[in-house]
């Protein structure tokens, strides 16, 4: 009988098999070219020659921008409910199908404003059914989740290198409204991919051809995550990190001047940040293979809050330089590392059944304060005429997310995502779970 359960139970297969990396490299394309961050790389490109021909002010613009941020955080939690409930593959290939229709819509707009609002906040909408590729991948890969997780976050670097060259080839080309139709095409043209080789999480997780039976997958239940402390404390360490990052994000530029750094130089620094961010993606990536707990990321909210206090030092001589590079540094490296930390986060404490659900509820706090914190920022320089104590709140804020980080708890899922004896609520050990705590056993008999 032994001899039997150890013939009975599968391989386990290679995070690089062939089947892993088709449904790796859809979810890369659909990413990069099948989701709505073309047309929103695209609206910094299209300031002037809309304004120009339409008489919109700056302010009315932006307009747009802020409604495809806010409708695509107000459905995060219904549309991550929706992923979880009816699957992936529908949610993302029909979102991915209408962002390209309203993206080549954008192509025919008359200057009216709730228009241009609409087709924005459209966008915003079903843009955000890309939520379904993070539960994908983190479904997909066991012993290298962190790695995957660090290379496919960075796609947005990725996107900020190619895509406004691509964007004002079709303008200088074909106009704005050429750009539209070809960013649409390009968009439509990523869904026989997502078709053929995009699969849902259970299917990544188990190979049909083995006779694996289609299961419910291991995890909390929305209503158990929001009672554990683990949740909160993650909903607030990510809410709170958002306030350096987005809220100085516009004031960064004319602090520097302040403090006699050249714009060449602080453009410079920019560049720096984003190679400093992606090699921070990748080493978080790592790190969260090699250590098997949540408290890897505190370091980084230490290393952050050091290169905010390093920008209360800056001058234009070149002890200044070296503290601006190595606050730039610093903390873009930080900010790298955490890009895979909340999707893992999400997976081991509180698995893959409601990963979605769980993500989209996040997501309205953590656009309150992208929205809030730049305006909060301006609001003191323009009483006070300064920056310099906006720093030191803002490095007292990571200081609070280290303890957060630091006392999260054990995790409740292990690599391959099955509940964790003693740590995961016995709800959510649904039959993936039995089996594989099953094979577990009739592996610890025969030995």
């Amino acid at each position: 009988m032994t001899t039997d359960a150890h013939s009975a139970a599968p391989e386990e297969e290679s995070d690089f098999s062939i089947r892993k990396m088709k449904i790796a490299f859809a979810i890369l394309l659909g990413t990069l070219f099948g989701s709505s961050i073309l047309p929103f790389m695209a609206i910094g490109l299209l300031t002037l020659p809309m304004t120009e021909e339409f008489g919109w002010t700056r302010t009315q613009f932006s307009g747009g921008l802020t409604a495809m941020m806010l409708v695509g955080s107000i459905s995060a939690p219904f549309l991550g409910r929706l992923v979880d409930k009816i699957g992936v593959r529908r949610m993302i290939i029909g979102g991915t199908f209408v962002v390209g229709l309203i993206t080549m819509a954008l192509s025919r707009q008359d200057g009216s404003l709730w228009q241009f609002y609409v087709g924005f906040a459209v966008l915003g909408f079903a843009g955000t059914t890309a939520i379904g590729y993070s539960k994908v991948i983190g479904a997909l890969f066991n012993k290298h989740r962190g790695k995957a997780l660090a290379i496919f976050g960075v796609e947005s670097s990725i996107a900020g290198a190619f895509a406004p060259k691509l964007i004002q080839f079709f303008i200088d080309d074909f106009g704005w409204r050429g750009m539209f139709v070809g960013l649409g095409l390009i968009i439509l043209s990523v869904i026989p991919v997502l078709l053929i080789w995009l699969k849902e999480p259970e299917a990544a997780k188990q190979d049909a051809a083995r006779g694996g039976m289609p299961a419910e997958p291991p995890g909390m239940t929305p209503a158990q995550a929001l009672k554990t402390r683990d949740f909160w404390f993650i909903l607030i360490a990510s809410f709170i990190a958002l306030a350096p990052a987005i809220g100085l994000q516009p004031h960064l530029v004319p602090y520097l001047v302040s403090r006699g750094i050249t714009v060449d130089t602080a453009v410079w620094m920019f560049s720096i940040a984003q190679l400093a961010m992606a090699a921070g993606t990748v080493a978080g990536g790592f790190l969260l293979d090699k250590f098997d707990t949540a408290k890897v990321a505190a370091p980084f909210s230490a290393m952050t809050a050091a290169g905010l206090m390093l920008y209360l030092f800056l001058s234009g001589g070149a002890a200044g330089f070296v503290f601006l590079l190595a606050a730039t540094t610093m903390i873009g490296l930080a900010g790298g590392a955490k890009r895979p930390m909340g999707t893992v986060f999400q997976l081991r404490f509180f698995g893959l059944k409601s990963f979605a659900t769980l993500i989209g509820i996040q997501a309205p706090f953590q656009a309150f304060c992208m929205g809030v914190s730049p305006l909060l920022v301006g609001m003191y320089f323009d009483k006070y005429g300064k920056y310099e104590p906006v720093f030191v709140v803002m490095a007292i804020l990571m200081a609070i997310t280290f303890f957060l980080y630091w006392f999260l708890g054990n995790y409740r899922y292990d690599k391959n995502l099955a509940p964790i004896d003693g740590l995961a609520p016995i709800e959510s050990q649904t039959p993936v779970g039995a089996i594989t705590g099953a094979t577990a056993a009739m592996k610890q008999e025969g030995a």
